[in-house]
């Protein structure tokens, strides 16, 4: 294989150098009055264009001279070096026309070489030029690519000069479409009349037919006020005027609208219940064994969201944690088929992705532990205590490791000041913060080898250093957290009255708030009924908009094999436990409960026949 790449080297060098010095070249390229000298053998390996052109008795068949209109000579002349040295340069200023050239030329390797190109390349300032260059030459898998990140990226496009320099029916056909990732209309209604003023001479005639195509009703009426004040191309036309203020009599008159709302306006908050078990969901159309149930507090709709085992990225889940930049990253253990390659066990980590492919893919492995805490600071990810097994015995750890999203690489940091497991953990003010779970005791060397614990540890980043809070009132563990206005809620469990002494354990109702400034707890309202988390170390609450939601679980006074499949709402301003959905289409078993603002449209849709539950 060596002997016959250097072979091939060998070739491309003396080919080379005998165009450099044209020798036995037999054609020669012109393009902008520029000579190329060639070799047509070169030429009709590399191009279909041109084997057909020098094989299909074409008149250039028997002419020494290839006129090549309409193409820069800078082009020709990247595309020959890459023919005779394998070498393409590729720059900002060269790689529209060099993609024509290759376009025009049929070599599909340049075109795709300059596609990967602009699609790396592409931000909010380009992805206009790009996508028009991109329909031009028929190229339709650019096209579709920069089509999607322009709607997704269309508030940040919408701010760039280069959208202002597009005709009517492009702009007419970007703005009646439902996909466009924008939160307010009011930036559709701002982009036209920014549009219409960088040129009024020539732009005025459109801008009641564009007008027609912005949701006015969408619009809040003081900004629509304000735009007809500070715009004189609103002011001096009496048809916009007139749907201005119709727009604004039919919003006063009415609180709700039926206009369709763009993509960007349906992304929300959703609760998701994602776990790899398949049991419980009973339809006609399938048990969607490879989905988790999500729920959208503010529509009251349900959907899926695609399970960690689509493609063996993970064979179990064990916990799980979102960003501040919205990236889901779940924990757990590898798939049977993966555990059986591998020659260790490990924690492996997953992240979705929600920005055009909607499916896991695997983000690091940690040491292997059980029963941890998975949490996030500022977009790093941290794994906390849990059991890890030394000399085959299982050992509770206080080991926390860090995780660097953006360098990609683990690191110890100060670990807790007791081991745990079975805890929780969540974030509050930049701060770190675990409760509750399993910890050694040595006091009582015949009892149980461990305790409960009631204890709240505070971890500061920027220190390095726990710190031990208030105690909460009750030593527990499976038990739900969640963090609604700055406080943590801390919900059911099995557990006991104070510090964990061997004294009886029950399932709890109870619900114990912690305010961070103050350090101090205080009683919420008690649930409906005594309730514990699916998983020992996972939590079945989110906070959304506000309010706390406690989706499925354990119900139960002292036995738990009950489940529950209400999700319960507590709006923390009324105090009072409300039932939000009775019977959500949810397996009997998930996972963690996790909050992730996500576009209902990029999910599953229920099977019809459970919509209505």
């Amino acid at each position: 294989m060596e002997r016959k790449q250097q072979h091939g080297i060998t070739l491309l060098d003396q080919l080379s150098r005998m165009r450099g010095v044209a020798e036995l070249t037999d054609t020669v390229l012109v393009a902008e009055g520029q000579r190329f000298p060639c070799h047509r053998v070169v030429l009709a390996s590399f191009s279909p264009y041109f084997r057909a052109m020098f094989t299909c008795g074409l008149v250039e068949c028997n002419q020494n001279e290839v006129q090549l209109h309409d193409i820069p000579a800078q082009s020709v002349s990247i595309i020959l070096d890459y023919m005779y040295t394998s070498e393409l340069t590729i720059s900002n200023l060269t790689v529209q026309v060099l993609a024509t050239a290759a376009y025009f030329m049929q070599m599909d390797d340049i075109f795709t070489l300059c596609q990967n190109y602009m699609l790396d390349h592409m931000d909010p300032s380009n992805c206009v030029g790009v996508y028009y260059f991109a329909k031009h030459i028929c190229g339709e898998e650019l096209e579709e690519r920069c089509k999607k990140y322009l709607y997704q990226h269309f508030t940040e496009v919408g701010l760039h000069e280069e959208i202002l320099e597009i005709e009517f029916d492009q702009l007419m056909g970007m703005i009646k479409s439902d996909d466009l990732n924008v939160s307010r209309e009011e930036s559709i209604l701002d982009l036209v009349l920014r549009w219409v003023n960088h040129d009024k001479t020539a732009r005025s005639e459109y801008l009641v037919d564009l007008l027609k195509q912005v949701r006015l009703l969408l619009v809040s009426p003081s900004f629509l006020r304000e735009a007809r004040k500070r715009n004189t191309v609103l002011l001096c036309n009496s048809q916009c005027y007139d749907i201005v203020e119709e727009a604004l009599e039919t919003i006063e008159k009415s609180s709700q609208t039926s206009l369709s709302l763009r993509y960007g306006m349906e992304t929300t908050n959703i609760l998701l219940c994602i776990g790899n078990n398949a049991m419980g969901i009973r339809s006609r159309y399938g048990s969607f064994g490879d989905a988790s149930f999500c729920f959208a507090p503010a529509t009251g709709k349900c959907c899926f969201i695609p399970s960690p085992k689509q493609g063996e990225v993970l064979g179990s889940v064990l916990a799980g944690v979102v960003t501040e930049n919205n990236d889901i990253i779940l924990a757990g253990e590898a798939s049977s088929v993966r555990l059986a390659r591998q020659k260790t066990k490990m924690v492996e980590l997953c992240r979705y992705h929600n920005r055009g492919s909607y499916c896991w893919e695997r983000l690091c492995s940690a040491e292997y532990r059980e029963l941890y805490a998975l949490a996030s600071l500022h977009n790093d990810l941290y794994l906390i205590g849990g059991q890890m097994k030394y000399k085959n015995q299982y050992i509770v750890t206080n080991c926390v490791e860090k995780f660097s999203m953006e360098k990609e690489s683990w690191r110890n940091v100060t670990p807790l000041p007791i081991p745990l497991a079975c805890h929780a953990a969540v974030t509050v003010n930049n701060k770190l913060f675990v409760m509750g779970g399993w910890t050694p005791q040595t006091d009582r060397p015949d009892d149980e080898p461990d305790r409960l614990s009631n204890r709240l540890l505070q971890y500061d980043p920027a220190l390095d250093k726990w710190t031990i809070m208030a105690s909460m009132k009750y030593s527990k563990y499976r038990f739900s957290a969640a963090v609604v206005n700055n406080e943590i809620y801390v919900l059911g469990g099995i557990g006991c009255i104070g510090p964990d002494k061997g004294q009886v354990r029950k399932c709890l109702d109870a619900v114990e708030i912690y305010n961070p400034d103050g350090d101090f707890w205080r009683d919420g309202p008690a649930m409906p009924y005594p309730l514990l988390s699916l998983r020992s170390n996972a939590s079945s609450a989110g906070a959304v908009e506000g309010k706390l939601y406690v989706c499925g679980g354990f119900q139960g006074a002292d036995r738990y094999e009950v489940i529950t499949k209400e999700i319960l709402e507590l709006d923390p301003w009324d105090n009072q436990w409300n039932v939000a959905c009775v019977r959500a289409p949810m397996h009997d078993s998930y996972d963690v409960c996790l909050v992730a603002r996500l576009n209902p449209r990029d999910l599953i849709p229920p099977p019809r026949d459970l919509v209505d539950t």
